[in-house]
């Protein structure tokens, strides 16, 4: 459980940083968009990182409850 918890916590960090570390401006253009990398690759960079752990970390996350879900519906499949 505590295993969890951890990597709901560094999702979370990793949603925050994303959004703290890639540059956009408000009202969004499309050529912002494509110029922001350019202008500022280290915070590129680092939110693309970012963004890469935080959607690892969320399908291991998903795996995991999928294999306890299944392994309880196992469970109470055979007490039948």
């Amino acid at each position: 459980m505590l295993r969890i918890i951890w990597r709901l916590f560094f999702i979370i960090l990793c949603g925050y940083l994303f959004i703290e570390w890639f540059p956009i401006t408000y009202p969004v253009h499309f050529s912002d968009i494509l110029v922001g990398p350019i202008i500022y690759p280290l915070e590129f960079f680092a939110a693309s990182l970012a963004l890469l752990f935080g959607l690892v970390v969320i399908v291991q996350l998903f795996q995991e409850i999928f294999k306890f879900i299944m392994k309880d519906v196992k469970k109470k499949r055979s007490k039948l």
